[in-house]
């Protein structure tokens, strides 16, 4: 008779089934919400359907889409981190381990590890924008109505002199600058939207390239401080803002790395009042430069324009989720009397909870999302579903493990992989004692075959991973050696811990509203799991652990790559590390630059950086602009393939 540890996973789940060892009503929602509400201080209950109300020792497809069908429903509005419908997905996730029996590995004695991230900057109401004319009369804009601070802007004020700087380029190469010969410092600049003749083929201007890169708003706030400019206003340009679509204001924010208060004015809402203040037609001179394609900028002799950028840091709290299964074994009694030591060495089992929220960043559906619930089903409820129902299904073999098992559930991927690289920082487990780490994200949609990536981080895994395949799930494998990709397994491996990816490809309602729990394939869904629970066990019971082997190699195309990492930070996205050999590289990135702009559109946060990065294609060619002690340079990228 083989030894236990010998006898397939499923049998040994099923006799800890037999044993009623897992089978276990699940309280109320409303009753763990409750109760987690006493310690940490949890959102209200949520009015759609709760999670599963049992937990098998067998993976199931019906928990499975019970969680998901949780996790993405609507009222959880996308999970975004650091809003109330992560948090409520946090909460089920720490009731879940509790009920499984995993030991607490967070903060207090509790299930969640907090940190902290930067969301751009708040703009507070105090924020303001006069313009007093010649003759005294002062004209007030309404705050979001009239103007907003741009996403370049630093926070600031200034009351001083105007000048107006046509469009406020400045491009020695066109043979156009709009700054030639005017004294703007300490003085407010206004300038017009866009650039001459924009729309006109026949102008220089026209090529997308030349716009990204010298009338981003980006580019005209570089302008202005290099000019030496106190603040610069941005008006709406009266010949394209016609209607009220074009008219549009950018959503308010600003950017602690901003170097001069910059806002952005309305034509149609508060243009008109501002030019009459100012004592010139905008609208006149727009016309003479566009005409001619040459500079037209002038002083305002007694015009002062008073501008306030009132802007707050905005830090968010979040948290990863952290359970310990500690095996359970026969209590064996040495020669000194005392039990065996309990094991050091761990298995990491980790999923992201986190998704894009209402679209505000990272979705790929166009300004038409914009606002609307992403749900975020298979990215990543799927993982989550999964790492909850591989915690069942190892918790049933506990008796047979010879290491530890933390599940993790992390926050703040969609920002950059932000929960994981805080627990790498600051790891509840020694990584020293992290035999492995075993990633589940976007396992939801099963059609021809299973990506698995990391398997050339160690030599066990492709031999380990086909043999359980062959046993547990006979599913078609596409291996991808390397350690490297957009999710959370990346963070482990660049501490030298090898890791596998669970990962059923991208699809077309990847970051769109569309990615709902109907859309999922349930039974291919229970295939990956039980594969995942399988590799735990026998790595949880194995007698040797997995040596690590750098492998940066890809295999199959998941989305652009750039090749570096952030580190989100008050002054700016100061890059942490670049990968060798990466497009980042290759154009001269170097650690510890600061992210400005990608073709000219500012960078204020992670989210921006990310919905950029989102967007492109492998191949795509763009301009980064980065600071470097105190100097800001233009290198050119090209976008490689994960």
């Amino acid at each position: 008779m083989a030894r236990a540890r010998d006898r397939p996973v499923r049998d040994r789940r099923r006799e800890a089934y037999d044993r009623g060892a897992l089978r276990l009503p699940r309280p109320p929602a409303a009753v763990l919400l409750a109760a987690a509400a006493c310690l940490c201080g949890v959102p209200a209950a949520v009015a759609g359907p709760p999670p599963p109300t049992e937990h098998l020792p067998e993976v199931t497809k019906g928990e499975l889409s019970g969680w998901v069908r949780a996790l993405a429903d609507d009222d959880l509005e996308g999970r975004e981190s650091g809003e109330r419908g992560a948090d409520v997905a946090s909460e089920w996730v720490a009731a879940e381990f509790a009920r499984l029996g995993l030991k607490p590995m967070g903060e207090g004695g509790g299930f969640f590890q907090p940190f902290t991230i930067p969301r751009g900057m708040k703009v507070l109401p105090t924020t303001s924008l006069a313009v007093v004319g010649a003759d005294g009369a002062e004209v007030v804009l309404k705050l979001a109505e009239d103007f907003v601070p741009l996403d370049v802007s630093g926070p600031g004020e200034a009351d001083a002199e105007a000048v107006f700087a046509g469009y406020g380029i400045s491009a020695a190469d066109l043979g156009y600058d709009d700054y030639a010969g005017l004294d703007v410092k300490g003085k407010v600049v206004v300038v017009l939207r866009h650039a001459p003749a924009h729309e006109d083929k026949k102008s220089p201007f026209a090529p997308p390239a030349v716009m990204g890169r010298v009338a981003s708003f980006q580019a005209k706030a570089d302008a202005a401080a290099a000019a030496g400019a106190a603040a610069l206003v941005v008006v709406n340009d009266p010949a394209t803002c016609t209607t009220k679509e074009k008219d549009e204001l950018r959503p308010p924010g600003g950017g602690q790395g901003g170097k001069l208060p910059v806002v952005q004015v309305a034509w149609r809402a508060a243009g008109r009042r501002f030019s009459d203040a100012l004592g010139t037609s905008l609208a006149k001179r727009q016309a003479q430069i566009d005409g001619k394609v040459m500079p037209r900028s002038e002083p305002l002799p007694g015009v002062r324009v008073r501008v306030r950028c009132a802007l707050e840091a905005d830090v968010r709290r979040v948290r990863n989720v952290a359970g310990l299964l500690v095996p359970e074994r026969p209590v064996e009694v040495t020669g000194e009397g005392r039990p065996p030591p309990a094991p050091k060495e761990t298995v990491v089992v980790g999923a992201h909870y986190d998704h894009v929220g209402r679209g505000r960043f990272g979705s790929l559906a166009g300004a038409a999302a914009d606002g609307k619930i992403h749900n975020g089903a298979d990215d990543n409820a799927s993982g989550t579903a999964a790492m909850l129902e591989v915690a069942g299904a190892v918790a049933a073999a506990r008796a047979t493990l010879s290491r530890n098992v933390l599940f993790l559930a992390f926050s703040g991927e969609e920002l950059g992989l932000l929960g994981s690289k805080k627990y790498v920082e600051a790891p509840l487990v020694p990584l020293a004692d992290t035999v492995a780490m075993v990633n589940l994200d976007m396992v939801g949609r099963l059609d021809e075959k299973l990506y698995v990536g990391g398997t050339g981080t160690s030599p066990v895994w492709p031999e380990l991973v086909e043999r359980l395949n062959k046993a547990q799930a006979r599913l078609t494998l596409k291996m991808w050696p390397g350690g490297k990709a957009p999710s959370d397994h990346e963070s482990f491996y660049g501490r030298d811990v090898p890791v596998l990816f669970f990962f059923t490809g991208l699809h077309g309602d990847y970051h769109r509203p569309s990615d709902d729990w109907n859309t999922l394939n349930y039974d291919g869904h229970a295939k990956v799991a039980r594969l995942a629970a399988a590799v735990v066990v026998e790595l949880a019971s194995r007698a040797d652990r997995p040596t690590f082997t750098k492998c940066d190699a890809g295999g199959f195309e998941v989305g652009p790559y750039l090749g570096l990492s952030i580190d989100p930070k008050p002054g700016g996205l100061v890059v942490a590390h670049v990968d060798d050999k990466s497009p980042a590289k290759k154009a001269g990135v170097k650690e510890g630059d600061v992210l400005v702009a990608w073709d000219g559109a500012a960078l204020p946060d992670a989210n921006a950086f990310n919905e950029r990065l989102s967007k492109g294609k492998p191949g795509d060619k763009l301009e980064l602009t980065v600071e470097r002690k105190g100097k800001r340079l233009k290198l050119p990228v090209v976008l490689g393939s994960t």
